[in-house]
């Protein structure tokens, strides 16, 4: 009988060969099926950002109509941190609101945000995060386009060029563009064709909201730079969201 129970025994069960056949196919296929999840994942949260991205112009969409001159809200600087933008937005509120302005994907851009190497601005780190701290002061995880001056160094230079970034009020039909707010030191024939290409802009081509993106040419949600990889989400001010594939700088309007 205890024969018998053993023959049983070896009949059911695994061999070290087979054993080690199993774990060796197991990991073949997590290698193949990790990269794909990742990716999936990530899409997922682009997916949300577009979604936010969409939020927060309805918002300001919102508060221009309320505005007796149709005027988005003006900040000081297109980049962080942006307190004013959130209260006159009333989005201490409005708990979805606020949300909003935190990227599903933020903790992805955070480590380039904090890297002071890189430059936010160089010699300088951000957060993008959402945290209760950041919510207090005003940082988010989006670059929002209608601003009086464009982000400075820590040594007083402009770190955003103007010659490419223009400064503009940015109103429910379009922007209004002032030369006054523009860098004097930096006024040439680039700067000028660029003032030109912006004011004549159409709602279609204005930026208003857009990702978070490094100098450097970090792009967002773990795309790589490319034409087919690459770019960044951009909200316009006709309301639509689409993907600019260019260098910012080239693509800003």
């Amino acid at each position: 009988m205890s024969r018998m129970q053993n023959q049983i025994r070896l009949k059911v069960g695994f061999t070290l060969i087979e054993l080690l056949v199993v774990i060796a196919v197991l990991a073949l296929l997590m290698g193949i099926l990790l990269p794909v999840l990742h990716k999936v994942r990530f899409r997922a949260n682009e997916t949300s950002c577009l979604s936010n991205l969409r939020q927060i112009n309805l918002a300001l969409i919102m508060y221009a109509n309320d505005d007796s001159k149709n005027f988005y809200p003006l900040e000081a600087t297109e980049h962080n941190p942006h307190r004013g933008l959130l209260m006159k937005l009333n989005a201490y509120r409005d708990d979805g609101l606020i949300k909003a302005f935190y990227c599903p994907q933020a903790k992805f851009m955070e480590q380039f945000a904090n890297d002071p190497n890189g430059g936010v601005p160089p010699g300088g780190i951000d957060s993008v995060i959402d945290t209760p701290h950041n919510r207090i002061i005003g940082n988010i995880t989006y670059i929002y386009w209608s601003y009086r001056a464009n982000k400075q160094e820590l040594d007083g230079k402009t770190w955003r060029d103007p010659t490419y970034y223009l400064p503009r009020q940015l109103t429910l039909h379009g922007m209004k563009a002032h030369r006054d707010w523009l860098d004097t030191t930096s006024k040439s024939e680039i700067q000028d064709e660029r003032y030109r290409q912006c004011i004549s802009a159409s709602p279609a081509e204005i930026w208003v909201v857009c990702d978070f993106f490094r100098k450097q040419g970090i792009f967002p949600h773990g795309r790589k730079p490319g034409q087919t990889e690459g770019g960044v989400n951009v909200n316009f001010l006709d309301g639509h969201v689409g993907r600019v594939y260019r260098k910012p700088r080239d693509s800003y309007r």
